[in-house]
């Protein structure tokens, strides 16, 4: 019989976190960027909507932080979004939104992005 381990990481360090005045800065910021090429997802949890970069442990550091329980995500933006909406207009754009609030790591980090917004 095989043993099956989940292991939540321990800690999350981000490397630069960027909070927008409103959703609406932050997706005209997300849609310039599709626009671009790239892949984005807004998540949203915690009356947040952000989208944040995994720094992914292609060193031998990197590899044994990681094993040891600690994520690095390399930026972070996020707007406060109070309440939940599948996606966000902007233009002829529909950027989509996913409710991550069943997850508890990205629940704590949303938690702390709202946190850090009230200062």
């Amino acid at each position: 019989m095989v043993e099956i381990v989940c292991r939540s990481p321990k800690q999350v360090v981000i490397l630069e976190c960027t909070e927008y005045p409103s959703i609406e800065a932050l997706s005209k910021t997300i849609a310039t960027l599709v626009r671009l090429g790239h892949h984005i997802v807004l998540k949203w949890a915690e009356g947040v909507a952000f989208s944040y970069n995994l720094l992914h442990p292609a060193t031998d550091s990197l590899m044994k932080e990681y094993l040891e329980g600690r994520i690095y995500w390399s930026d972070v933006i996020f707007a406060l979004m109070p309440d939940y909406k599948p996606s966000v207009r902007v233009g002829t754009l529909d950027i989509p939104v996913i409710d991550v609030s069943p997850n508890p790591i990205l629940r704590e980090a949303a938690k702390w992005m709202k946190l850090s917004a009230q200062k």
